[in-house]
Formats: C-alpha cells, sequence, structure tokens
C-alpha cells in the first residue's frame, strides 16, 4: 500500500500544492523553509486527524491558513464585503487495492474513483450568524476566524472518520519523527552530569 497522490490547499506555505509520488521511494528536497516539513505534517495530520501529538481539534489556530489565502480574504472584505473565509484541504490518494475498498469513492476534488481520505478545515455554517457579526466591519477583521470553524474528517467513501468509525481501522498509521523538536544539548548535559 502507498500514497499515490497528496493535495494540499491553504496549510501553512503549501498554497496549493500537488505531488504525485512514487511507489517504492520518494525524496523530498528543498531550501529552509520551502514547506519540506509541513508537507510530510500535512499527511500525518490527514491520516491521525492530530497535529503536535493533540486532537486537530484542540491544536486549531488561525497561523495553520497560508498567509496569501487569508491576506486576500480579508482585502476582498474590505473591498466588496463578500469575502469568502479560506479553508484547509488536505486530500491523500491510495493505491487502489483491496484493503482499502472502506476508503473508496469519488468523494475528493479530482472526483476520482479511487481509495483515499481527506482533512477540510472550513466554516461551520452552524455558525453563520456569529460570523455575519464578526465580519459586521471588515475593516476589523484581522485573520481567520477559527473559532467559528469546524473539521471535516472523511473517506473518499463519504463515511466520517473517528476514532471509532470502521474507516479509521483500515487508515495506514502515520509515524512522524520531526527532528527539529529534539534538543541537541541534552545529550551533552547528561554526559557532564554522570
Amino acid at each position: 500500500m502507498f500514497i499515490k497522490r497528496l493535495i494540499v490547499e491553504n496549510y501553512r506555505c503549501l498554497r496549493d500544492t500537488r505531488v504525485e509520488f512514487n511507489e517504492h521511494l520518494n525524496i523530498v528536497v528543498g531550501d529552509n523553509e520551502t514547506g519540506k516539513s509541513t508537507l510530510l505534517e500535512a499527511v500525518n495530520l490527514a491520516l491521525s486527524g492530530q497535529l503536535n501529538g493533540r486532537s486537530i481539534h484542540y491544536e486549531l489556530h488561525s497561523f495553520l491558513f497560508n498567509v496569501e489565502a487569508v491576506g486576500e480574504y480579508i482585502q476582498s472584505l474590505r473591498d466588496d464585503g463578500g469575502g469568502i473565509p479560506p479553508r484547509i484541504l488536505i486530500e491523500v490518494y491510495f493505491d487502489d487495492i483491496d484493503e482499502l475498498a472502506k476508503l473508496k469513492g469519488t468523494n475528493n476534488s479530482l472526483r476520482e474513483n479511487c481509495p483515499g481520505v481527506y482533512l477540510s478545515i472550513e466554516l461551520d455554517d452552524t455558525y453563520g450568524a456569529e460570523y455575519s457579526q464578526y465580519i459586521d466591519d471588515p475593516f476589523e477583521v484581522r485573520s481567520v476566524p477559527v473559532e467559528y470553524y469546524g473539521v471535516v474528517w472523511r473517506s473518499f467513501a463519504n463515511e466520517n472518520i473517528s476514532s471509532t468509525s470502521r474507516s479509521r481501522s483500515v487508515i495506514p498509521k502515520p509515524l512522524l519523527i520531526d527532528a527539529s523538536n529534539i534538543s541537541h544539548n541534552l545529550g551533552a548535559n547528561k554526559y557532564v552530569l554522570d
């Protein structure tokens, strides 16, 4: 089983990113601060529903949204009052194998009939009245109103994914090792103390 394709929209520095993966080996190369770690973080988020080891529901903040998308949203509000709040979309397309049949469907941006999952962070319609008040004076809007946002985590078969859903049991379990969070001076301190 392998990930065939990844689509990421408006997540951190990844405005509109589409990546096709090789079945055997993939190497992500780029300069500092170009989105290599963010790409891996996006895959982990879509497969686990977690960010920094916690549910995305608890880690939701405005800095997850692409700065350019947020700027365009705010400018559009100020220009004509019709700004559409940005959403984050992460889609993971898997190889079409029998073990992933529960995830197969066309509920994806490409309408491709294949197994996969997506995670979307978008404005929750149940907060329509509160959101309208929030944007009443567009010149007071400084960021994305994440308090009115919700997380949608579904399979391409259009089934909700949660820790208890049937789909969750077939989604590959990711392991994200982020060396940037390792403190290198702790090892040196241990040798000094011993």
